[in-house]
């Protein structure tokens, strides 16, 4: 009896999935995509094996990466979706494409650009392009690209080859400009993850990086002048946990050389801007922290200065990668650990419950000490979370199953097992501003 009543409510979930796919989707895979039966609402917790709930609304997939995993992502206004293949731990064909249909791409913004050579100036093509990021000034013309500039089998960048780039969406892709990061900057491994832009700071706007070396720092390039500075270099606030041992599907997760055990040390990756703030993760901990643009943007402002500035929320409860942010206040984080998405409200007005004696509805940002994180989608289709992007009330995002990758794997082997999906999810939010 109790077997009939589970069947029965699968049934019944996939059939109240289903009523909430929109009938005007445009991308081929857009109703739920369930990938295997799902077991919401069971009859008891821990009432059987698959006992895990599934949280928020259904998934849609959008695109199946079928040669490799994608670790950058972005969608523009046309709903073309971009993906980056990064070259970490090998060459790959192109280095960023765009989807022409549910599993097919093609190079963008062409192929001369996707493999540096000789004859080339590294600030003008790709070398190891980790995101891509849409204006959010500009996002029916403009996308930004940033680039490691760390060749396959190296550890170090290339000369003028850690970068950001911006490309004119509607002539062809033409590069705008390129941000070559000054190489006096390079030094401990620097290694240039991802990319948020902010146009109002200053008098041309900022690029604020993140660099996820083991000794981590938050990189700043100021887009009038092309000067840049890297801050917070070697601070807790942007290593990973000593001895940090993180879970994947319910197993630990170490990093390995063959049958040598060894712990990762990935340091500051995701970041967004929410609510005048750069907002930042380290990947192997789950802790989070944020600092004021403005004091990030001061170039002139002293390194105890800008440690001091920095704000700590508290841990969030996993490990994350990539960061985004909507115009409501909302941060969202990738929660590896979870196969979750989780969100943190930072806007007072917001608030719809009370926190530590503060009640619902005000002003201002939400303070440190009251910053609630909550599950905002749960599922085991999410795969590692990577990089994520917001448009027109969707929350789109790629996974590529990082943990079974080859460092993280006894002896290396590979354990990713394709196609690897991007997906969306309904959040009835824009993309922050």
């Amino acid at each position: 009896m109790i077997a009939i009543l589970l069947c029965l409510s699968v049934a019944a979930n996939l059939l109240a999935a289903q009523s909430l796919v929109a009938t005007n989707c445009p991308f081929l895979a857009c109703p739920p995509f369930e990938g295997g039966q799902t077991y919401s609402n069971n009859l008891s917790i821990g009432g059987t094996p698959q006992s895990f709930d599934i949280i928020g609304p259904p998934l849609q997939a959008v695109h199946a990466s079928v040669e490799r995993p994608p670790t950058g992502f972005a969608v523009d206004p046309s709903l073309n979706v971009y993906l980056t293949y990064p070259r970490n731990t090998g060459a790959t064909p192109n280095n960023v494409v765009i989807a022409t249909n549910f599993t097919d791409e093609r190079a963008w913004p062409n192929a001369e650009i996707q493999n540096c050579t000789g004859n080339q100036d590294p600030s003008t093509c790709f070398i190891n392009v980790q995101n891509v990021v849409l204006d959010p000034k500009d996002p029916e013309h403009v996308m930004w690209v940033v680039d490691s500039g760390i060749p396959p089998g190296s550890m170090a960048a290339t000369p003028n080859g850690a970068k950001v780039m911006s490309f004119n969406l509607t002539n062809n892709g033409s590069l705008i400009r390129s941000y070559p990061i000054p190489p006096a900057l390079y030094h401990d491994g620097m290694n240039a993850n991802d990319v948020r832009i902010n146009n109002s700071v200053g008098t041309g706007g900022f690029a604020f990086i993140t660099d996820e070396s083991q000794y981590g720092s938050l990189v700043a390039i100021d887009l009038d002048s092309g000067s840049a500075v890297r801050r917070l270099f070697n601070t807790s606030v942007v290593k990973a946990d000593p001895g940090y041992v993180g879970s994947y599907n319910g197993q630990p997760v170490y990093s390995w050389n063959g049958t040598q055990k060894m712990f990762t040390h990935t340091g500051s990756d995701g970041i967004a801007l929410q609510s005048g703030n750069v907002y930042w993760g380290v990947l192997a901990s789950r802790r989070f922290y944020y600092i004021p643009q403005s004091i990030l943007a001061n170039l002139s402002a002293s390194d105890q200065e800008v440690l001091d500035a920095v704000a700590f929320p508290g841990q969030l409860g996993s490990e994350q990668a990539g960061f985004t942010a909507d115009d409501k206040g909302v941060l969202y984080m990738m929660a590896s650990e979870q196969n979750a998405i989780y969100q943190v409200q930072t806007q007072q007005q917001y608030i719809t419950e009370e926190v530590n004696g503060v009640k619902s509805g005000g002003e201002g940002p939400v303070a440190t000490e009251n910053y609630v994180v909550k599950t905002l989608v749960r599922s085991g289709l999410i795969q590692h979370a990577d990089s994520a992007a917001i448009w027109d009330g969707y929350l789109y995002f790629c996974t590529n199953q990082l943990e079974l990758s080859p460092t993280f794997q006894y002896r290396n082997v590979d354990a990713r097992e394709g196609p690897w999906y991007s997906y969306r999810v309904w959040i009835g939010a824009g993309q922050a501003i």
